[in-house]
């Protein structure tokens, strides 16, 4: 057999990966300046830090790189021009004496600087420092500045150039530094940081209070008591009136938060503060602060009115920029808008590197109470199991229970009562305030336990908790009658009318179907009345809360003054709506009922069309074949084939026949 002749490759230019000894001065700095870009490259970049560092090549760059590129040294794409190869790269830099790549690196930065890519530009000024000219460490300071520079990358920036000297100007790099890492989630190195600097002691009252009012702040999301610790210390020093209305509007917005028994008089003091002398941001903490009184006390519209007026894109609001938009969207969850909250959610997710990552873990968590809230129940445990799996001990104590919450939940309506109770009887709830609000959610996870006597400890946390603020109570639509149905369970009935009066207070405040229909729900658990729990089925019908609806349908199947016939209809719509969201007969059978004896009602609720459909299905028949055999159409026996898949909760032909043989042999 002949061999094939070799196809010649004459027209293709080849790859290089070292540096020719061939090439012009001009090639070698075109070589450079693509290498020491670290990603694809216009001309117009070469040739700006060609000027930059006045070493303009002898020969034209675009001639120069049309060379290089049919040689095979450069390759030109979309992006711009790149080296042929990682290795090609490597060998230009390594041929680059150490002083010419500083020097293009910087020029490099200014370039980009110059031309808006703050990011690249800070990349870039990362490469070289701290040895770099005084010019080039100006522009790190600048650049650590830039809302477009993400936090980590500012931070960074700042703890590679040298400490200032002076007290002064030690301290405002300090908070600046402390600042960045905070919101780039790189919470435990700040705070080690700065109990560093208060422990050398090397500042005055002043500058001691304003360290003091950082640890307060940062400390919120970790230990709620000790940041109101460290914000009242730091009140108690010397402090300007700059620092006092800094510390003051930092103090009320948590306050509020944590539903503070003197939140009114620390806000009022707070406004006064700011309005004799203003602090960057201090507008919208106060904004924050009054935002959360106002959900505090279940008005959740003027919480709406209030944020929704705050711009967050001021250069003020870099601080506060994230947890303005989490509470937007919490807002939005509380309401029910949840289209608007799942947009908003993305919004958020694509710009948290900007606004920072500290954020990340409570939009997380956020993202998984919305999907609780509408029933994406498997969707949300996978969110929520990922997030604790990849951050662990290093997320914020209240994202870690809020999540913890979701899982937790998610088993029990899944009828995994086990695996739930094995993961609650790890946890030891905060005791006291406000360390113990913390476990709010993870105490209405608990109470959906058959057995809710279990969790006395998280439902105690659970059931003080609307007292202060009805914040949490009014996240997750279905949270508010769990909780009245656990203290009726546990015969408190004084808690259970208490948490009722908290739901009916926010529903006339807030005026819409969702926590109308809530409240009457409240209200039918605890007087009995189908006619209350109707009116709430009734409204949350016209809701997206599905998990608070099929709730609403259990209680009122439940309800003793229920006329016998409606109960199985009404317990097998339940049935299908929990199937669809991923629920098992453990949520809605909490006494242990189950197995066979749950699929009779749910067949029971058929129509005598569906049941003739149904039985011809269930033992082989096509859909055609059940048409003919009933003289009716193919549409028709489709028609009936959905609603019987809805009224059993089953997805498949496989499913419908299992449920029908345990029919027949019951």
């Amino acid at each position: 057999m002949s061999q094939l002749p070799e196809t010649p490759s004459t027209n293709r230019p080849k790859m290089h990966t070292g540096v020719a000894s061939s090439l012009t001065t001009a090639q070698r700095w075109v070589l450079r300046g693509v290498a020491v870009a670290d990603a694809p490259c216009g001309l117009w970049f070469l040739e700006a830090v060609a000027a930059r560092t006045g070493t303009t090549p002898d020969e034209p760059v675009d001639a120069t790189a049309e060379e290089l590129i049919s040689r095979g040294f450069l390759v030109d794409t979309a992006a711009g021009l790149r080296l042929a190869s990682i290795a090609l790269r490597d060998d230009v830099l390594r041929d680059t004496p150490p002083s010419v790549r500083q020097s293009l690196r910087e020029a490099a930065a200014e370039v980009l600087a110059d031309a808006g890519r703050s990011a690249q530009a800070a990349r870039q000024l990362l490469r070289v420092l701290p040895a770099v000219s005084r010019s080039a460490r100006a522009l790190a300071a600048r650049l650590a500045g830039d809302p477009a520079v993400g936090p980590s990358l500012a931070a960074d920036l700042l703890l590679a150039v040298p400490v200032p000297g002076p007290a002064d100007a030690r301290l405002a790099w300090l908070v600046d530094v402390a600042d960045n890492l905070y919101l780039a989630g790189r919470v435990d190195e700040t705070l080690r940081m700065l109990h560093r600097e208060v422990a050398a002691d090397r500042y005055g009252p002043r500058q001691r209070a304003m360290l003091l009012g950082r640890l307060g702040a940062y400390y919120a999301t970790q230990r709620p008591s000790l940041s109101l610790t460290y914000l009242g210390r730091a009140l108690n020093q010397e402090l300007d009136a700059a620092g006092r209305s800094w510390t003051l509007t930092m103090l009320a917005s948590l306050a509020a938060r944590f539903g503070h028994p003197d939140a009114t008089e620390l806000v009022a003091a707070a406004e006064r503060a700011h309005e004799r002398s203003p602090s960057p941001g201090g507008g919208i903490r106060l904004a924050l602060a009054n935002a959360s009184r106002a959900t505090a006390a279940g008005d959740l519209p003027r919480a709406a009115r209030i944020l929704r007026e705050v711009d967050a894109g001021e250069p003020a609001a870099r601080m506060q920029a994230v947890f303005l938009r989490v509470d937007r969207v919490a807002n939005q969850i509380a309401l029910g808008r949840y289209v608007d909250a799942a947009t908003a959610l993305d919004s958020v997710a694509a710009e948290i590197d900007t606004l920072g990552t500290v954020g990340q873990p409570l939009v997380t968590a956020l993202d998984c109470v919305l999907r609780l809230a509408t029933g994406e129940l498997a969707e949300a445990q996978a969110r929520a199991r990922l997030a604790l799996a990849g951050r662990g001990a290093a997320l914020p104590a209240q994202a870690r229970v809020d999540l913890l919450a979701t899982v937790v939940e998610v088993l029990l309506r899944r009828g995994e009562v086990s695996a739930a109770r094995a993961l609650l009887a790890d946890e030891r709830p905060a005791v006291g305030w406000p360390d113990d609000m913390q476990w709010f959610r993870l105490g209405c996870a608990a109470a959906g336990d058959p057995e809710p006597g279990r969790h006395a400890a998280l439902l105690g946390a659970a059931f003080v908790m609307p007292d202060r603020s009805t914040a949490p109570l009014l996240l997750v639509p279905h949270h508010g009658p769990r909780l009245v149905r656990a203290a009726l369970a546990l015969g408190d009935r004084q808690r259970a009318e208490t948490l009722a009066d908290h739901l009916k207070r926010a529903a006339g405040m807030t005026n819409n179907a969702l926590w109308r229909g809530v409240a009457h729900q409240a209200d039918g658990l605890l007087t009995g009345d189908p006619a209350a729990l109707r009116a709430a089925v009734r409204l949350l019908r016209t809701t997206s809360a599905r998990p608070a609806l099929a709730d609403a349908l259990h209680d009122l199947a439940r309800s003793p003054g229920l006329p016998p016939a409606e109960a199985p209809g009404l317990l097998a719509e339940c049935a299908a709506m929990y199937t669809r969201m991923g629920a098992g007969d453990g949520t809605w059978e909490p006494d242990g009922a189950a197995g066979d004896d749950a699929c009779r009602p749910a067949v029971a609720a058929l129509t005598p069309a569906e049941v003739r459909v149904a039985e011809l299905l269930a033992v082989g028949m096509t859909k055609q074949e059940a048409a003919r055999d009933l003289f009716v159409s193919f549409h028709t026996v489709d028609t009936h084939l959905r609603s019987i898949y809805a009224k059993l909760g089953v997805r498949n032909r496989v499913e419908l026949a299992l449920v029908w043989e345990s029919r027949d042999g019951a």
